[in-house]
């Protein structure tokens, strides 16, 4: 009968344990064993020759061969065909080379080969020990199969998502083309001229807002808007829109590489849209010639400077303009405080606009 204080009798010493560990340093034995069979990843070493001496439980687990299928064997096994020769090159110049390991964040993601022939992307680190004249390769492996395959699903969401808002912003503009479409149609049906113009002022504000639209859906980046770019169609827009000769009236643009979103861009392109269409329609009367210009420019507060500058007859005083009752000078106000701006104004010739906004 076996006393109850005494231990179980845990009988011979498995053969595969002791395959499993043949480190010709003697240090695969003991306490150092099992925390390496505790480990997770895969735990592989090999000598100069790059035959596998050391190989952990969490090997086992990731590869499926047994620890006596594998020790002694080149370390090829475990890798792909396609890529053996080229891991093969690497870990011989890593033994040459002066460094001891390579860290984490220098990992380089690679493919494994199991059992059953089957591939799977993995990470791996490697460092190396000189023992008794001896080199000794360490490979930690991670398989990281169910990471990868969560990213493939993760970025074929992020894709269905932006082709979902590609689309919306394509309906969206083609809508406010329609709009601005009818509003033509009707104008063309109002002999009253003040009327009129009333319907293609609102043609080009529903315009200003279109080309946001159709700049995002075809935009590599869904999340803002260049507004160099979409300062210069749209003034190019409005200058054929008002039939304007180039050699009559010019236009020059000076415009720093400068993002917003679609929040911010949206009151930008009205300002724009009506500070251009009223130098386009007033300060250049009976055929006076002259030059519009736009400047743009990233201040190094990281607030943003825009300037409308016209030669032409000017506005008056400056005093009116602030009181102006129009719909487009209220706009400009209206549109300037939208977006937390200082808007200043020198009403004579030359005329200039400028409207100072963003984060402060």
């Amino acid at each position: 009968m076996m006393d109850s204080t005494s231990p179980p009798d845990e009988g011979p010493r498995s053969p595969e344990r002791t395959k499993r560990f043949q480190d010709p340093s003697d240090a695969s034995s003991g306490l150092l064993a099992q925390l390496i069979d505790l480990a997770e990843d895969a735990i592989i070493s090999v000598g100069g020759d790059q035959r596998i001496v050391l190989y952990n439980q969490g090997a086992e687990r990731v590869f499926g061969y047994s620890p006596r299928e594998v020790i002694g064997r080149p370390l090829d096994i475990l890798l792909p065909e396609s890529m053996a020769q080229h891991h093969r090159k690497q870990v011989a110049d890593f033994a040459k080379s002066t460094v001891a390991a390579r860290s984490m964040r220098e990992r380089e993601q690679i493919r494994g080969r199991r059992k059953d022939g089957t591939e799977f992307p993995a990470e791996a680190s490697i460092s190396k020990v000189n023992a008794e004249g001896q080199t000794l390769l360490t490979v930690i492996l991670r398989d990281v199969t169910e990471r990868v395959a969560a990213d493939h699903k993760l970025q074929d969401s992020l894709r269905e998502k932006e082709a979902l808002l590609r689309e919306i912003h394509h309906r969206v503009k083609n809508n406010l083309q329609v709009m601005s479409s009818l509003l033509g149609l009707q104008s063309r049906a109002v002999s009253k001229q003040e009327t009129r113009r009333a319907f293609e002022d609102s043609q080009d504000r529903i315009h200003s807002m279109a080309l946001l639209h159709d700049m995002l859906c075809r935009s590599g980046n869904l999340a803002r808007i260049d507004l160099a770019e979409y300062t210069q169609q749209l003034a190019a827009y409005l200058f054929r829109s008002y039939s304007i000769d180039a050699e009559h009236i010019r236009l020059s643009t000076q415009l720093d590489p400068v993002y917003l979103d679609l929040d911010g861009a949206v009151p930008y392109g009205l300002i724009v849209n009506e500070l251009v269409a009223n130098a386009l329609r007033h300060a250049f009367p009976e055929g006076r010639r002259g030059e519009i210009h736009i400047e743009l420019r990233k201040l190094p507060d990281r607030r943003i400077r825009l300037t409308v500058r016209d030669d032409g007859v000017g506005l008056g005083s400056e005093e009116g303009w602030q009181k102006g009752n129009s719909l487009g000078f209220r706009l400009v106000r209206m549109l300037a405080e939208q977006l937390a701006g200082d808007l200043e104004i020198r009403s004579s010739a030359p005329t200039e606009f400028q409207l100072i906004f963003g984060p402060r």
